[in-house]
């Protein structure tokens, strides 16, 4: 097991973290640049060398998403550093905005699908047809309407 100090040095890299001296020597690691509500990436580094990094996104994470690093090697400490930072960085939006797909029916008629302000908006040439709050939801109408991606 890599001691509270080892851990602190590796934290301490990582140049985008804030340290935020907590309660009973423990030490918390905020992502000021966080596009997401959570701002703590490293949850109370602990003098006998506990500490929990956020990952929601792991399989094992608690209820609040954090995992465990007590008995984590330096490598898997990093791993999970770094993708604390890579998901605090993003708003989960797999699609970016002006993202946009071509579908076509069976008479040749063009629609286009386009993400916008994180809506799916469909346009025949400049005019709005209609607009969903998700891609399926978008994706159920043009498949109802006869329409294939292209």
């Amino acid at each position: 097991m890599l001691s509270f100090e080892e851990k602190k040095n590796i934290i301490d890299e990582y140049t985008e973290l804030e340290a935020h001296p907590v309660s009973m020597g423990r030490i918390n690691y905020h992502f000021p640049n966080s596009v997401r509500e959570k701002r703590i990436a490293v949850n109370h580094l602990h003098p006998n060398g506990n500490a929990f990094v956020y990952a929601p996104y792991l399989d094992d994470a608690d209820k609040h998403g954090f995992v465990n690093i007590r008995e984590a090697t330096e490598s898997e400490i990093r791993e999970l550093v770094s993708g604390a930072i890579s998901f605090l960085s993003t708003d989960g939006d797999e699609f970016e905005e002006g993202y946009e797909e071509e579908f076509r029916d069976a008479y040749r008629t063009v629609l286009i699908l386009r993400y916008e302000n994180k809506m799916w908006a469909i346009y025949s040439d400049d005019h709005l047809e209609a607009i969903f709050p998700s891609r399926e939801a978008a994706d159920g109408y043009l498949e109802d309407e006869g329409f294939q991606a292209r």
